[in-house]
């Protein structure tokens, strides 16, 4: 088993697409791991954790194509389009400040 395929089914279940898109979900977690990883350094944290930030991660990157240039589409003609950030990471500094990885505020603009 490959490293992205370790954490495949939970990004799957977080993103509601149990099957197909095999590409695009590669691709989101492989991302995803790189930058958690990145951003944990040379800390370390409980696995359970990690696996929590990349699903997280994962999923954001695998929804950023309805975000372009961090401005949200929706189909619901009700709704406005909104700005959401476009830190890869901004669901996973609070966790990895939460188990002892000082991560600061928010790096990515």
């Amino acid at each position: 088993m490959t490293e992205w395929q370790t954490y495949e089914a939970a990004v799957r279940d977080e993103i509601g697409v149990p099957a197909g898109d095999d590409e695009r979900v590669r691709r989101a977690i492989d991302a995803a791991i790189d930058y958690v990883n990145g951003a944990i350094g040379g800390y370390s944290v409980p696995e359970t954790v990690k696996t929590d930030c990349v699903t997280a991660c994962a999923a954001d990157l695998y929804n950023a194509r309805d975000a372009r240039l961090g401005v949200m589409n929706v189909a619901d003609s009700t709704l406005e389009p909104y700005r959401i950030s476009t830190d890869p990471l901004r669901s996973v500094w609070p966790k990895l400040n939460a188990v002892g990885v000082p991560t600061g505020g928010m790096v990515i603009a």
